[in-house]
């Protein structure tokens, strides 16, 4: 019976710790680059890099248990980083392109 106990005690620490772990906010936005220096790996790095951002926002805002005006705050943040990463995805390709 004690190893059953051991063995569910240490389950449920785990659980618990993932769970804290998982409602973190993350710890910083990804660097942007520069749209008139940038390659293409950069781009494609930056672009998994805020796309994982943006998911991790995301999962934050959806369990951190915010007030409508913190949660609010979070996702205008996120979308003004968006729309700033996506300005710099426009002027790349329109510098690829040309």
């Amino acid at each position: 019976m004690k190893p059953f106990v051991l063995a569910l005690t240490f389950c449920a620490s785990s659980l618990a710790s993932t769970m804290v772990f998982a409602c973190s906010k993350p710890a910083a936005k990804p660097e942007i680059p520069d749209a008139a220096t940038v390659v293409t790996a950069q781009m494609v790095k930056a672009n998994n890099d805020v796309k994982a951002y943006v998911k991790a926002v995301q999962d934050y805002v959806g369990c951190a248990g915010l007030s409508r005006a913190e949660e609010k705050k979070e996702m205008e943040e996120l979308q003004k980083f968006a729309e700033d990463f996506n300005q710099v995805v426009r002027a790349y390709k329109a510098r690829s392109a040309g």
